[in-house]
């Protein structure tokens, strides 16, 4: 018969081995979540700015105005983000056309996401993400060309 105290020897060490074990497996899954979250984040952060510039530049009387305006609206929306390295590319050709044609102000949002942080095998350094949006131009509002 085995007795108690034969039993505890036999498993001394053995909470250290489940730890060695189940530590990094809970490691790696929290940072690949971190990462999900990371990349997700940041695509809404590059929406949001494509969106808000694109409306900013629509509402320009003239096309100089609206990149300007567009560049500034992305620029401020993207600062205390984790969108690093952006490129913004404006479109506000559409404010030339004449009082009473549509047209539309189309922004590009482009960026990157660093992952290389978290330290995780097979995982890219760095993610890029890219975002569009376009606002109708008010077709009967006055233009300056």
């Amino acid at each position: 018969m085995i007795r108690p105290a034969q039993l505890r020897g036999a498993q001394r060490g053995a909470v250290a081995v489940e730890a060695a074990l189940i530590l990094p497996a809970a490691l790696m899954i929290a940072a690949v979540t971190a990462g999900g979250w990371r990349l997700s984040e940041v695509r809404a952060d590059a929406q949001s700015a494509a969106e808000v510039a694109a409306r900013a530049g629509s509402l320009a009387p003239t096309v100089s105005q609206g990149n300007a305006v567009g560049q500034r609206v992305a620029q401020a929306e993207l600062s205390g983000t984790r969108c690093s390295d952006s490129v913004i590319t404006i479109d506000s050709s559409a404010l030339t056309r004449p009082v009473g044609s549509t047209g539309f102000t189309s922004v590009r949002v482009r960026c990157t996401v660093r992952l290389s942080d978290l330290l995780v095998p097979g995982m890219p350094g760095a993610v890029h993400v890219e975002s569009t949006a376009r606002s109708t131009v008010d077709s009967h509002r006055e233009r300056h060309t």
